[in-house]
């Protein structure tokens, strides 16, 4: 009986390195495009944010117009970090991270507005950076 040896870590594709790190560069896509979203809605729609939370065209410390900047450069972002993780970039990664904690952070500003869309956007966040530090069982050594 021969035991086969395991393939190297540079010769697995990095799709099948990890299922986690496949999902949360998915998940990192779609936070994306909610925070694309987020933006838009804010720069071209500011009476859609205004509640009696927001005090007028105010949401915390920025106008909508400034917020929505934001999170639109946040989201290109992220899409080019998503694209880096599903082809295996360690940096794209830590990138990923970064950015799906600031979006945790900026959607507790939200969180009076609208608060069961930032908990599905915050939850989407914890969700990418689990699967982004996770170590896969079978591949040893392919943390971030």
């Amino acid at each position: 009986m021969q035991q086969q040896a395991a393939p190297a870590d540079d010769a697995v594709p990095p799709m099948e390195r990890s299922h986690w790190v496949a999902f949360a560069g998915i998940l990192l896509m779609v936070s994306a495009l909610f925070n694309l979203l987020n933006g838009f809605v804010a720069i071209f729609n500011h009476g859609y944010y205004s509640t009696v939370y927001s005090q007028g065209n105010r949401l915390l410390i920025f106008n909508y117009t400034a917020w929505g900047w934001i999170w639109v450069v946040v989201g290109i972002v992220m899409a080019l970090a998503a694209i880096g993780v599903l082809v295996g970039s360690r940096g794209a990664r830590r990138t990923g991270i970064c950015l799906a904690a600031l979006c945790l952070v900026g959607q507790m500003m939200f969180l009076p507005v609208y608060p069961f869309w930032s908990l599905v956007v915050m939850t989407v966040s914890v969700l990418v950076i689990y699967g982004l530090l996770a170590e896969p069982r079978h591949v040893h050594g392919a943390r971030v």
